[in-house]
Order: structure tokens, then C-alpha cells, then sequence
């Protein structure tokens, strides 16, 4: 018997299990069908930004970037590898207003950032080019980090503190007594009892809880290309995500370039693992065209690699943080929609509050996963995408 189990061992996963034990939760068991942190959340860009439109995303990736700024105070394990190097949102004119208006409402909550001209673009962003963009949003200190290292650092103070974890034990089912939760029945057969069950399993939550919620949300292609500079050529400043081109561009190590592109066909998922790592042919094409419209001396790089994943993307592109409908002592924390990697340090604290009965620093009401039941959205400034 476990007091806590929680299914998946990615980064919402990882955080929610270290918050925990920290916590002194009692016997938290962490299940994975695979290696630690080997699914979606070792395939992320490792963007850092806090521009977003509604209050309970700003919230929790500021406090989840506080984190990581602070890793050795916060974890005192490892690193998150986080590097503040500005992030950058380019408008058209058509969303100057939306992006002024995230920006004051970012501001209010105390963040460093601010509507940049075009004239003052080039001073954070010499190689972009300006055709069509209107206005950006900066942040000086969005910029990246790396996931892997964020979850072997969470697993292995977690460890050290009485985290049980198991991996390649694949979860069957959920178990049930009535319409309470109390444990897991594992592919071999085994079953375990649970106090609390948390479903933290991304992309993979409509095969964990199927028969028991429909989990409201599509898995949407996304794919990272690999550029790579010749030497002496200058490498992009800061992270930049392109509202006119929907191309998005970061530096990588060494000379290596990512880029990805928002594209209006891309491939919707039946099953999580029907999702190709590799590049789909026409990929590298589909990225050309607005890599040179925004960064043409980037263009011309050769491609060395690249791999797929898939969004977990909500008819609002928010996650799904809560009590699953209808249940007892079940929980979920999925649906992030491709841009959860640096509220993931907070979120985790949060999971932690809501499965001991305590009260989260920060209300993600907004983010139940009942809402779309009730009739709710969260308004998105950009309209639906992963920008949010």
C-alpha cells in the first residue's frame, strides 16, 4: 500500500513526486511504462517565456522560471540548465493591440518585460528581419533550458528523500471501489493500493484513463528541425517565436540552430505512439520559406537532424489540472499543449497542495478539467495555439 502514486515520470511527473516527498506526503510511489523521463518531455524545444494571456499561466510560469533561475536553492540537486537569453515575440499589425495588452497584464503581476518598436527590435535581434512585423514583445529573461536534466535532478533528490520509483511497469488499468480511486493493476498483472492516484502521463492520458474520463484534448504534430551554422557564422540572441512567419528559432549547443515551424496542416494523432520521431518528408521545405523570411542569413544552413513529437493541445490549449470528473482520489495534470516546460517546477508544488488537501499557492481553478463540460474557455490572445 502507497499513500500517493503517481503514473508518469516526465517533468510533470518528476516535480509532482520531488513536491511531494518534500512535503513529507508519506509513501509516494512513481510509475513509468518506460525509462524516467523518456517520453514527450525529452523531446521539448526548452523554450522559457512568460507571455501569455490569461492570469494562471503567467503566474505559474513565472514562479515555475523563479525555480529554475534559483535551481540550487529550490532543488539543491543537479541544474536546469537555464540560460536567460531574451525572448522575443514578433506582431503584425493586426496583433499589436492583444500583444500591448498581454504585455500590461504581464506587467501587473510584476514581470520585467515590454513592447518593443521596430526600431528596437534589431538592439535585442540584430539578424530578423522586420518585413510585416508591426511591434514584439521581449522578455530579457525568457530564454531556455533543458528538461532532461530538470527530471534526473528532481528524481534524484526525490530518491534521496524516500521516492520510490519503478520503471518499465506499465499501468493497465486504474482501480476502482465505486467511484473512488485505490490503486493501479500493472500490465503483468500486479496491483498496487493507492490512497491518491495522479495521471501525469502527457499525450498517453486517453489510453491511462480510458473507460474512465475522455480526456478532452488532440495530439498535434510537432516537429524540431537541426540546423547547423557554418563556423564564424553569428547565431540568433535570443528566442524568438515569429507571430508573422510562425517560424520559432532558438541556439542550440555548439553551432546548431532549432527551428520549428506552426504549420495550418499539421497532422492530427490518433494514438500517442503512431507519433514518428523522425522528420516527416517535407518538413525541412515547410521550414525554409519563413526561416528566410524572418532570419535569411539562417536559411541557407544545412539540415543535420530533427525529431517529432506530438502537443497534448485542450480546445483551449490549456492543461487540465485537477480532480478527474466524477471520481475520488484521482487526479490528472496533462493537456499542456506544448507549453508547459518552464511551469512545470511550479505546477508540481501545486499537484502536491491539491492531492494532500491543502490550498496551492497559486488558483489554477481556471484550469479544471471539467471547464470544457461547463462551458468554459480560457480566452487565448493569438487565437488557439500553443502560444496561448
Amino acid at each position: 500500500m502507497v499513500d500517493i502514486c503517481v503514473i508518469g515520470s516526465g517533468l510533470v511527473g518528476a516535480s509532482t513526486a520531488n513536491a511531494l516527498v518534500r512535503d513529507g506526503a508519506g509513501r509516494v510511489l512513481l510509475l513509468d511504462r518506460g525509462n524516467a523521463g523518456g517520453g514527450d518531455s525529452a523531446l521539448t524545444f526548452g523554450m522559457v517565456r512568460r507571455h501569455y494571456t490569461n492570469p494562471v499561466l503567467i503566474q505559474l510560469s513565472m514562479a515555475g522560471t523563479e525555480i529554475l533561475d534559483h535551481w540550487d536553492e529550490e532543488v539543491g540537486v543537479g541544474s536546469s540548465a537555464y540560460v536567460p537569453t531574451g525572448y522575443l515575440l514578433p506582431v503584425p499589425e493586426r496583433l499589436v493591440n492583444a500583444c500591448r495588452a498581454n504585455v500590461e497584464r504581464q506587467q501587473g503581476f510584476g514581470l520585467e518585460t515590454r513592447l518593443l518598436t521596430p526600431s528596437e527590435i534589431h538592439e535585442v535581434e540584430p539578424l530578423l528581419s522586420l518585413e510585416g512585423v508591426a511591434a514584439a514583445a521581449y522578455e530579457p529573461h525568457g530564454g531556455v533550458c533543458d528538461s532532461r536534466l530538470m527530471i534526473d535532478s528532481w528524481l534524484l533528490d526525490a530518491l534521496g528523500r524516500g521516492l520510490e520509483l519503478r520503471q518499465h511497469a506499465p499501468v493497465a488499468a486504474i482501480t476502482f471501489d465505486g467511484d473512488r480511486a485505490t490503486g493501479v493493476q500493472l500490465a503483468n498483472g500486479e496491483r498496487i493500493e493507492a490512497g491518491q492516484v495522479v495521471v501525469a502521463t502527457g499525450g498517453w492520458s486517453p489510453e491511462v484513463l480510458a473507460g474512465i474520463w475522455e480526456v478532452p484534448f488532440n495530439l498535434v504534430r510537432i516537429q524540431v528541425a537541426v540546423l547547423r551554422l557554418p563556423p564564424g557564422q553569428v547565431a540568433p540572441a535570443a528566442v524568438t517565436s515569429d507571430a508573422v512567419s510562425n517560424v520559432v528559432v532558438r541556439s542550440a549547443a555548439g553551432r546548431d540552430v532549432w527551428v520549428v515551424a506552426y504549420q495550418a496542416d499539421t497532422p492530427i494523432i490518433s494514438v500517442r505512439d503512431d507519433c514518428q520521431l523522425p522528420l516527416l518528408d517535407g518538413y525541412e521545405s515547410a521550414i525554409r520559406g519563413p526561416l528566410g523570411e524572418r532570419f535569411p542569413t539562417l536559411a541557407g544552413a544545412p539540415l543535420v537532424g530533427g525529431w517529432g513529437g506530438a502537443y497534448d493541445a485542450t480546445p483551449d490549449w490549456h492543461p487540465l489540472v485537477g480532480q478527474v470528473p466524477d471520481t475520488d482520489n484521482l487526479w490528472i495534470c496533462a493537456g499542456w499543449s506544448g507549453h508547459g516546460l518552464k511551469s512545470t517546477p511550479a505546477i508540481g508544488r501545486v499537484m502536491a497542495s491539491l492531492v494532500t488537501g491543502q490550498t496551492p499557492a497559486i488558483d489554477v481553478s481556471d484550469l479544471a478539467p471539467d471547464r470544457f463540460a461547463r462551458g468554459f474557455e480560457n480566452p487565448l490572445a493569438y487565437g488557439p495555439g500553443a502560444r496561448a
